[in-house]
């Protein structure tokens, strides 16, 4: 057989190294992870609490866990290009643990910062490399469904871990003879969730320790791609977070909704964005492409937002959230797999790591000026967090379109070309 065809599939993909079984068990993985660090999370803050910290401490430790992630970016770049996906999740997961090892073990404010930093540090690392290891193994044409597929799983594990953490307090306070709220409950609860975490290095122990595929875009291509990207990824995270990190805020303060409600108000909008996620990869980009039916499916998502700012009854309310939430997790899932396909899988590890950072950046601020808004306007401040989102989303689409018109992903093109070019 010929060696050049050997390495390339009839479609001209280069034939992954990785294949469905890895890409599947990262999917397994990052259900359980999504799970177990889910809990751990819903009682983070509560341990800070407990420890004493005030609320400026508290927003200390939040910055902290994202400027580890911003630190943690340059190491997942270059573990793209000398170790394996599996090596990197490992490494990365490694790094969590130690976080999280520390939260539970330290008391000081300063030591508390560093596992902050730790966390944010080694999930940059995961999800960039897991992220990567997806694209790897699957097929151009298939990742759409693939990454659909993750953000579904992903989802209603990150719904199930708010809900079991909320009924494991109690018994889990009794057992320990303490309350609730206390301390020992709290860590107990948040080493809990890191076990279930730590479970997830089962299947990727079980992934292909297979070196990334060489070959890298010119260098100017690869930095123009890289700012456009950047610039959508920055549109977006501003307004998401003016308004869906205060989701059960809005309709506690707004329709004065109990916790057993919320929750399944909150669960009904979580299951929407899975069924979209699905949907999308095998319905709609296949019929449209990828590019136009992201974008188209953006903007149709536009109008729910609005409604929902504006429309006087909960559960109306929620039904629009929900519709909303299974439009835009179908178009990410899609517009993930674009990006990504864009890069050669030499790069794509540092470019999910840079993109996630451009979007967190501008979430953070659009979440500082959300609540300024609210606290000068009141409830009338929800109606234009939810218009200040719309308003975005809408520009993000329409410069999204703009900027990627003519484009072409080619990143495995490159590895392709890279094959080709190499002695045999």
């Amino acid at each position: 057989m010929d060696a050049s065809r050997s390495r390339t599939s009839s479609s001209g993909d280069p034939s992954p190294a990785l294949g469905g079984r890895d890409a599947r068990l990262y999917v397994l993985a990052s259900g359980v992870g999504s799970f177990g660090l889910g809990v751990a999370a819903f009682y983070l803050n509560f341990v800070y609490r407990a420890l004493g910290f005030d609320d400026l401490a508290i927003g200390a430790l939040v910055a902290a866990q994202a400027a580890g992630g911003l630190a943690g970016t340059w190491p997942a770049a270059r573990l793209a290009r000398s170790r394996s996906r599996r090596a990197a999740i490992l490494l990365g997961g490694v790094v969590t643990a130690a976080g999280i090892v520390g939260i539970l073990v330290v008391d000081a404010l300063g030591a508390q910062l560093a596992a902050a930093a730790l966390l944010g540090a080694g999930g940059i690392v995961v999800y960039s490399a897991g992220t990567a290891l997806l694209a790897d193994a699957t097929a151009t044409g298939d990742r759409p469904r693939r990454f659909g597929q993750q953000i579904a799983i992903g989802t209603i594990a990150a719904f199930a871990a708010a809900y079991v953490a909320g009924q494991l307090a109690d018994p889990v306070a009794r057992a320990l003879d303490a309350t609730t709220s206390s301390l020992v409950t709290v860590r107990a609860l948040v080493a809990l969730g890191g076990i279930v975490a730590a479970a997830s290095a089962l299947p990727i122990l079980l992934v292909r320790a297979m070196p990334v595929p060489r070959g890298s875009l010119e260098a100017p291509a690869r930095r123009g791609l890289l700012l456009r990207f950047g610039t959508v990824e920055a549109i977006f995270g501003f307004g998401a977070g003016s308004f869906l990190p205060f989701v059960n805020l809005f309709f506690v303060d707004r329709f004065g909704l109990d916790f057993a409600t919320l929750g399944v108000v909150l669960g009904a909008i979580a299951v929407g964005g899975s069924f979209g996620a699905l949907l999308h990869g095998i319905h709609l980009a296949p019929r449209m492409g990828q590019l136009r039916s992201v974008v188209a499916v953006q903007l149709l998502s536009v109008p729910f937002a609005v409604a929902a700012g504006v429309v006087p009854v909960a559960m109306a309310v929620a039904g629009l959230l929900t519709i909303r939430a299974g439009l835009m997790y179908g178009s990410s899932s899609t517009y993930r797999a674009y990006t990504l396909s864009s890069f050669s899988p030499a790069e794509r590890a540092g470019v999910a790591a840079i993109l996630t950072i451009a979007w967190s950046a501008t979430a953070a601020v659009g979440s500082v000026l959300s609540g300024a808004v609210r606290a000068q306007l009141g409830d009338v401040g929800w109606t234009i967090n939810l218009v200040t989102l719309a308003a975005a989303y809408s520009v993000a689409a329409i410069v999204t379109l703009a900027l990627f018109r003519e484009h072409e992903p080619r990143g495995d093109a490159v590895v392709v070309e890279a094959l080709r070019d190499s002695p045999l």
